[in-house]
């Protein structure tokens, strides 16, 4: 045993040197003469085959280390680790579950809450999710007494995942073991939310889901005077009346998001109330019923506003209103199928702006009164999508003079956006320091390709969807000398062949997005190469 203890050392430092082969003569010596093998020379041995590139016979030697060692971690840490570099996960996720379910590890595990200090315990379980904490209540009763003893794991009622109705007595139950100091509640049902914002003073951020009438979410939220942050996703409805209500009673709500809207031109929304702390605004009108609700009065009301984002707003109303500087704080806009006037280059803070299906940039810019007065700063992140108005002169001013503050440019389906404007854009330097850009649709050459392989020398991530360029430009992209490109997105590039597929695929550090996208109803399916 001390000789084939010695070979295995031997093995061991070849292994250190990288001298794989002789090391694996090692091994081999000594799994070929002993009968009593320890689990460490198998071990060894499948790591390496593994630095030798023949996993299968390392996962093999795994297999053999778990058949002959259940209780030992080593085999099941060794062959999970081969089965996910072969790319079978599930597998490996398989043998890790049997390998818990043998109770492999230490004889003699101990109750981490009896070795560590409550401190240390404290601080590692506020890392974990709100279920797990749930979860851990049922290990035992010790666990459960401690956990209802430390109301600051339950300060964050997160309900959003769970599978099962939430009943009035479990809200309770967190509730009291919170202590009644409960910061945050997200749930996608339908609770009790009266009952919870009067027991919940110190009640800061709300995210709700469906199952809430106009009348309830008022009567609800009025009450948590303390709200800062209150976020209404898609399955719940509201009014833009009850959004306005919301608004004037939430004096302190700093972060406001309405994910479905409706509006009716019977009810005029009235913006009252103090919204002077409201600096992220985000309206998604989903059904306006040939409404069309001003915006000047509610912009009057948020003079700090940052950030806003608005869908399918129908007024005719103009960004920014005539009324003075209401906005002149603004940084980031996000605007989607908005009808009326849009003129970024009148906002001196913007520097982000996102601008989907708004046919009337250009029109209010050629209407400005004096051009020389606009903003000339320049923005930083741009996103113009089917923006058909838009013109390279436009385009040119929203940027400014100085191109280097520009760091992400997507023009996906610009009509306006000819290949020479494009071709204009590139020579200008537009893009030389832009890191993320999208250019997908049918304007995109090999030659521009090249152009702009050849200018943008910090560019990380490119979106060129749809377009007909050919492997000739995926190349120029991926094998430019110094290039820092992660990502590249050539779905629905036809003309790409699969060996251009293929080499830009096992390049080290970049993710390759590519394939065919189809439409089955409303469902999109994306078919791999």
């Amino acid at each position: 045993m001390d000789a084939s203890n010695q070979i295995q050392k031997l093995g061991q430092q070849e292994y250190r040197r990288k001298n794989y082969h002789a090391a694996l003569n090692f091994f081999d010596s000594v799994i070929s003469t002993e009968k009593q093998l320890d689990v460490s020379v198998l071990d060894c041995r499948a790591a390496t085959y593994e630095k030798l590139g023949d996993l299968h016979a390392a996962l093999k030697d795994g297999r053999r280390m778990i058949s002959g060692y259940k209780t030992d971690c080593a085999g099941y840490l060794r062959t999970g680790k081969i089965l996910q570099l072969l790319d079978k996960d599930s597998v490996a996720l398989g043998i890790y579950k049997y390998g818990l379910r043998k109770k492999c590890g230490p004889s003699r595990a101990k109750d981490p809450l009896t070795v560590l200090p409550l401190e240390i315990a404290q601080m590692i379980m506020s890392f974990l999710d709100f279920r797990h904490i749930v979860s851990l209540t049922r290990v035992s009763t010790s666990w459960r007494d401690y956990l209802k003893s430390t109301p600051r794991l339950w300060a964050n009622l997160d309900f959003s995942k769970a599978k099962s109705n939430i009943s009035r007595s479990a809200v309770q139950k967190y509730i009291l073991f919170s202590g009644r100091t409960v910061a945050r509640l997200t749930t996608q049902q339908s609770i009790n939310l009266q009952h919870v914002v009067t027991q919940c003073k110190n009640l800061e951020h709300l995210q709700i889901g469906g199952g809430y009438s106009n009348a309830s979410l008022i009567k609800a939220i009025s009450i948590a005077r303390n709200l800062k942050c209150l976020l209404l996703r898609s399955r719940c409805e509201a009014s833009l009346d009850c959004i306005s209500q919301i608004l004037g009673v939430c004096t302190n709500l700093a972060r406001a998001e309405f994910h479905s809207v409706t509006s009716t031109p019977s009810i005029v929304p009235k913006w009252q109330g103090d919204m002077s702390r409201l600096r992220t605004l985000v309206v998604k009108v989903t059904s306006d019923q040939g409404s069309k609700p001003l915006f000047d009065p509610l912009m009057l009301k948020i003079p700090e506003i940052r950030e806003l984002s608005l869908a399918g707003w129908k007024s005719r109303t103009a960004i920014p209103p005539a009324s003075g500087l209401a906005m002149s704080r603004l940084v980031k806009l996000q605007l989607s199928d908005f009808k009326g006037d849009v003129s970024p280059l009148a906002l001196p803070s913007l520097r982000t702006l996102d601008l989907d299906t708004c046919m009337n940039i250009m029109h209010a810019f050629s209407n400005h009164a004096n051009q020389s007065d606009l903003r000339t700063d320049g923005i930083a992140e741009l996103s113009l999508s089917c923006a058909s108005a838009l013109d390279l002169h436009c385009l040119v001013w929203l940027v400014g003079p100085n191109f280097d503050g520009l760091k992400k440019l997507h023009l996906p389906q610009c009509i306006e956006i000819t290949d020479t404007c494009l071709r204009t854009i590139i020579s200008m330097g537009i893009i030389d320091h832009v890191v993320d850009l999208d250019l997908s649709g049918p304007r995109l050459t090999d030659h521009l390709v090249q152009l702009l392989a050849f200018r943008a020398f910090r560019l990380e991530r490119i979106k060129v969807a749809s377009t007909p360029i050919t492997g000739v430009g995926v190349k120029a992209l991926v094998t430019k000398p110094g290039s820092k490109l992660q990502y590249l997105d050539i779905t629905d590039c036809s003309h790409v062949s699969s060996d251009a597929i293929a080499f830009a695929r096992h390049l080290k550090g970049l993710t390759l997005k590519c394939g065919q996208e189809k439409f089955y109803g409303k469902k999109k399916k994306v078919r791999y190469e």
